[in-house]
């Protein structure tokens, strides 16, 4: 049978069929370039990158830090250790799929710290990418559960480029994850937050979300962020949004 299929597949090849159509199936996000923000770094508590860290800059409407610590669940699982890892199995699952993926940081250490938010805001389009999505977990009440995104505001001279791709970004992610398994946010009155405030976003230049996977003070969501198996899931899971935008009217090249 693998052989009267490789037969047929090597025919359609040859006359310029079938073929061609699958492989593209197989690899839709071939030529896209997708920027991920493993959001934070271990060495942003460092003491010896305090001064790094103080550094500040107006965002478009507030002033705020470079960077902050994350948060972590109650076992000490740091969110900048969960984010990475999960932004590991994403890269892998959308480079399956044809994507160019770039990365805000190369680490996960003590011994580095940032990058700053506005230079992880930049750095969609410094890397010439298609859209930029930042990984992160939050800290609600204990309560609470489920994923949110972050879209930013439309601010003059800011945000007014990216701030409709952007919200058209964070409704396929939320639709796609949602598709994917993913529990919608308990806490909030809705998965979407457009926000002013958030510095990462304010200073992109291509589509930009943050994402919330989850509540890392919540029992339920940390003990799937603590495990091999729950980081993949969010990975595919928000690999399915990341399809769902590029699918529409061809958002990604």
């Amino acid at each position: 049978m693998r052989l009267i299929v490789s037969v047929a597949v090597a025919l359609a090849l040859a006359v310029g069929g079938a073929a061609p159509a699958q492989a593209a199936e197989a690899r839709p996000l071939e030529g896209a370039v997708i920027a991920l923000d493993p959001g934070h770094q271990l060495g942003n508590s460092n003491p010896r990158f305090a001064a790094q860290m103080r550094q500040t800059r107006f965002n478009g409407t507030i002033t705020k830090s470079c960077n902050t610590t994350g948060t972590a669940t109650n076992a000490g699982l740091p969110e900048a250790t969960f984010n990475w890892r999960v932004a590991q199995q994403l890269k892998r699952l959308l480079e399956d799929q044809g994507a160019t993926v770039r990365l805000t940081r190369t680490t996960n250490t003590r011994s580095s710290w940032g990058p700053c938010v506005w230079d992880r805001g930049a750095f969609g389009s410094k890397a010439g990418a298609d859209l930029l999505v930042s990984i992160h977990a939050d800290g609600a009440p204990s309560t609470g559960r489920g994923f949110h995104v972050i879209a930013p505001s439309r601010i003059a001279g800011w945000t007014a480029d990216i701030a409709g791709p952007s919200r058209a970004l964070a409704n396929a992610m939320i639709a796609g994850m949602r598709d994917a398994g993913a529990t919608p946010t308990t806490y909030l009155s809705s998965p979407l937050s457009v926000r002013r405030d958030q510095s990462t976003l304010n200073f992109s230049d291509v589509p930009a979300v943050i994402v919330e996977l989850g509540n890392m003070r919540n029992r339920a969501d940390a003990a799937r962020m603590s495990t091999s198996a729950g980081q993949q899931a969010y990975a595919r899971e928000l690999a399915a949004g990341i399809s769902r935008y590029c699918a529409v009217q061809s958002r990604c090249r």
